[in-house]
């Protein structure tokens, strides 16, 4: 089973101060981020605390966090509390204000030394959190096999993956293997193809599929990781937010998406990423994302 850290609702942890009220957290005024909506608001609360509240505010990305902060030394926000407000049927998270800026506003502004830098420590983020392991050492002692052995694809607690525009429409898996993951994943997003597109689509996917062997193992992935998720502190390092959508996919899946790859990328020429070898080098990643974008393209054109 993958590493999971079931959680009781409602769920607190230490804080440096006392957490703020609901009342407290309802007054103050939304942050201007695009996640904000009519069913989910996020606040900042004073020196200490952002708070996250809604009908869809998701308990997921609390669990996630604890996964990430238990398994990882992955630079995320602290998680203080999760509970739901019952007499309004809201959903709340609070955690540690990080201070800085989101990437997504300051990235432009960026010398390509202060990028490089980003892209080091991304990878070295990314490295970490693809150590936690979706199934547990082997014992000295093997036990018997079981006749159904757990799902690796899927959300921590082998739970099915959510319902993302990005990923899955509807919830899916979990899965067994990465061949099933990624026919979900073209089932989804591809299933309403013209009839011109679907030999070329069809054959991009069998392209891929024999691109990404060896590739394909399960690693956790944020699943999420754009340039608005990930904040540049004063002193120049970074912090991953917004782990809703986090989960175990296909090694190669964190870099489909949101520009993931053109970030943890920076600073690497090929001459570099070979001389650096090993299985974490994102650079190994570029022809299949090259692939992905020319399978999105097909489909794009064929909308039209």
């Amino acid at each position: 089973m993958p590493p999971h850290t079931p959680i009781k609702i409602p769920y607190f942890a230490p804080s440096p101060v006392p957490l703020p009220t609901y009342h407290e957290i309802t007054s103050r005024p939304p942050l201007d981020v695009p996640c904000v909506s009519r069913t989910r608001n996020i606040v900042k609360v004073g020196r200490h605390f952002v708070a996250k509240y809604g009908t869809s505010a998701s308990f997921a990305e609390g669990e996630n966090m604890l996964t990430v902060a238990k398994h990882s030394s992955v630079s995320i926000p602290t998680l203080y509390a999760m509970y739901r407000h019952k007499p309004s049927g809201n959903n709340v998270l609070i955690m540690s204000y990080v201070p800085g800026e989101v990437l997504s506003k300051c990235y432009s502004r960026l010398s390509a030394s202060q990028v490089a830098a980003i892209g080091a420590q991304l990878r070295e983020e990314l490295r970490k959190l693809r150590e936690i392991c979706p199934i547990p050492p082997i014992p000295p002692i093997p036990p018997i096999p079981s006749p159904s052995p757990s799902p690796l694809f899927g959300r921590a607690g082998s739970l099915p993956y959510l319902a993302l525009p990005w990923t899955f429409k509807r919830r899916a898996g979990p899965f067994h293997t990465a061949e099933e993951f990624l026919s979900a994943y073209f089932t989804s997003q591809f299933s309403d193809t013209t009839k011109s597109a679907a030999p070329t689509i069809a054959d991009l996917k069998a392209q891929f599929l024999e691109l990404s062997k060896g590739h394909d193992r399960p690693v956790f992935t944020h699943g999420d990781l754009q340039a608005k998720n990930i904040i540049l502190r004063p002193d120049g390092t970074i912090c991953i937010i917004d782990w809703e959508s986090a989960s175990f996919c296909p090694e190669y899946f964190e870099f489909f998406m949101h520009g993931t790859y053109e970030m943890a990328s920076a600073g690497l020429g090929e001459r570099e990423g070979a001389a650096g070898g090993g299985g974490e080098d994102v650079l190994q990643y570029g022809e299949m994302v090259d692939l992905i974008i020319k399978v999105w393209a097909a489909y794009v054109q064929s909308k039209k």
